[in-house]
């Protein structure tokens, strides 16, 4: 199986002997502090086993995976880690495995001392739903969002995330979501703007993520939105406000085709 938002699969080997196959010892990445030893393992440049040194240089670090989602939590070292490296393990000094290489930040493509892994909590977590499930089964809030910042604050918008669609039958329309939509003159009206799940801030697509990602399929979250909502002044003149609503949203899955289907 594969999660694409965490850059992560899992593989089943073959015709290989139980015997023959030895695990590596997998710590926790709960506890991590700058400036513990790092040892990172791996093949770059078609080099393998190749091992580098370095520390733990930062923690709580944020990248974006392959689909553009945010990776949350990410261990940063200055263990040299190249193309080649991804997928090795970040060990600690004790030779227990603490992370996963997943990225380097690099304007040449080479390693200038800022590599990522994923942390080894999230390692586990992951692996073991894949080889479970053959997929992860995530959270969703049943709607569509405007993820360009440029999009947003073309429209006004300065905080929050704009709500494009909100899925028909899905508990996020049951609880009084709405979304953008077109009226009969022609006029698009803005839908809400969610700017804080369970009274976390949201100011952009990565924080929305994050927050729900939290949560399990079918728990209920207390999503906050700016409503737009047109007002008449005392001369007559329309004015938009933004009026502040909470509604509870029951979480529905990622695998749930009763929702999912409708997009097909």
């Amino acid at each position: 199986g594969v999660d694409p938002t965490k850059d992560i699969a899992v593989l089943k080997v073959d015709d290989v002997p139980i015997r023959e196959l030895r695990p590596i010892e997998v710590g926790t990445s709960t506890g991590l502090r700058v400036g513990q030893g790092s040892l990172a393992i791996g093949n770059p440049f078609g080099l393998d086993h190749t091992l580098t040194t370095g520390v733990i240089s930062g923690i709580g670090r944020e990248v974006k995976s392959p689909i553009g989602r945010p990776i949350s939590n990410v261990i940063q070292t200055d263990a040299a880690i190249n193309p080649g490296n991804s997928g090795g393990p970040l060990l600690d000094s004790s030779g227990k495995m603490i992370g996963m290489a997943t990225a380097i930040f690099s304007p040449s493509g080479a390693s200038a001392g800022v590599g990522f892994a994923i942390p080894a909590d999230t390692v586990k977590s992951i692996a073991g739903m894949l080889i479970q499930n053959g997929q992860i089964i995530r959270p969703l809030l049943g709607v569509s969002i405007l993820d360009s910042k440029n999009a947003r604050q073309a429209l006004g918008i300065t905080k929050g995330i704009l709500i494009l669609e909100v899925k028909p039958g899905t508990p996020a329309a049951q609880a009084g979501l709405r979304g953008l939509k077109r009226t009969d003159s022609g006029i698009i009206e803005i839908g809400d703007i969610v700017i804080a799940i369970e009274g976390n801030p949201i100011e952009k697509e990565g924080d929305l993520f994050k927050a729900i990602e939290s949560f399990e399929p079918g728990d209920v979250v207390k999503v906050t939105v700016n409503r737009p909502d047109i007002e008449v002044d005392d001369d007559g003149s329309p004015q938009i406000k933004l009026k502040e609503i909470t509604f509870d949203v029951k979480l529905i899955a990622s695998d749930d085709s009763t929702f999912l289907k409708r997009d097909r």
